[in-house]
């Protein structure tokens, strides 16, 4: 029987993070041999050593390649593989299908209680190379659980994502998008901040606009308006599906966070979500789009060349091209 070695490297682009978990794993008599921040790194360190037995990883890295670098250590390297991220916390149960489908060994949120810590540590311990399954440790917080909505909505979804640049390029967007009976438009910018914005998009869409803050019941038809200073994601309700705000930061960076809410609306529409990338810095979108893009769905982006800021739907490209998969780009 081939145990599992006593070393570590812990992978993250949230330094806090990396330092809890570097903290944390004392506990579990695991060496840490060092810390990386994103793929390229991480592969380039493992090739120096040969001793390195699990590798801990937040979902998102700063390319937004977490799954990527996953599916590379187990396959080319036969490591065990951790994923510990505040994302789970809200995440659905179809992303943890799709990291025990993938072989990771341990599927975390990262630990903050007393409790949850020594869960964590014990499920470290236990993990080693003759394991057949997927260590799921689920989140006590209220999660996304597609299967207790015990109906599929018809219809589809579009979610806009941007940050700075972004709100003029919406504007025009809108007036080339047609919302019906059908159809869902969520809109996640970093930059919403009054309801001036929202008065605009009431003006050009001329459907029931929905500026969304503790609680709103989900229907199509209906434009919501996601405003800065939170985060969001879905929710069921007495077998009804609500959009719900709440403050917490969960270490995602940026609020509202549009990995979160692109990874609850896939896994809820699969197919029929079609994620949108506009103007903005930062990487924040790009692991979402992935996820849908996995899930069946499609991508859009604003053409970089025209975008104000081009470095977020450039990002979102070239994940999406390195998929082998087709991304729209738009000139607006």
């Amino acid at each position: 029987m081939q145990e599992m070695r006593n070393t570590a490297v812990v992978v993250g682009a949230c330094p806090w993070d990396r330092n809890r978990l570097k903290e944390i794993l004392e506990k579990t008599n695991l060496k840490i041999l060092g810390e990386t921040s994103n793929v390229k790194q991480t592969l380039k360190f493992v090739d120096r050593f040969s001793d390195i037995g699990f590798v801990l990883s937040e979902l998102e890295l700063k390319s937004g390649d977490g799954l990527v670098l996953a599916s590379a250590l187990i396959n080319r390297y036969e490591m065990n593989v951790a994923i510990t991220s505040r994302l789970l916390r809200h995440s659905s149960d179809v992303l943890h299908k799709e990291l025990a489908a993938m072989g990771v060994r341990l599927v975390s949120p990262m630990p903050v209680t007393r409790r949850e810590i020594e869960t964590f540590v014990q499920a470290v311990k236990n993990v080693s190379y003759t394991n057949t399954s997927t260590r799921i440790i689920l989140p006590k917080t209220s999660h996304l659980k597609i299967e207790r909505l015990g109906r599929e909505i018809d219809g589809e979804v579009f979610v806009v994502g941007g940050s700075t640049g972004a709100l003029k390029a919406l504007c025009q967007l809108l007036r080339t998008i047609e919302i019906t009976d059908e159809r869902v438009l969520v809109v996640c910018l970093h930059t919403i901040k009054s309801r001036n914005t929202v008065k605009k998009i009431e003006a050009i869409v001329k459907r029931n606009v929905i500026e969304v803050s503790d609680a709103e019941e989900f229907e199509l038809g209906n434009v919501y308006v996601l405003r800065s200073g939170r985060n969001y994601k879905l929710v069921v309700k007495e077998g009804k599906l609500f959009l719900k705000g709440f403050r917490e930061r969960l270490g995602l960076g940026y609020r509202p966070s549009i990995n979160l809410v692109m990874e609850n609306f896939s896994a809820v529409f699969g197919e029929r979500c079609t994620g949108m990338v506009l103007s903005g810095y930062g990487n924040d979108g790009v692991l979402g789009s992935k996820l849908i893009v996995m899930r069946g769905g499609k991508i859009i982006v604003q053409d970089p060349e025209t975008a104000e800021i081009s470095l977020m739907p450039r990002l979102v490209k070239e994940i999406i091209d390195s998929l082998g998969r087709e991304c729209e780009i738009i000139k607006i």
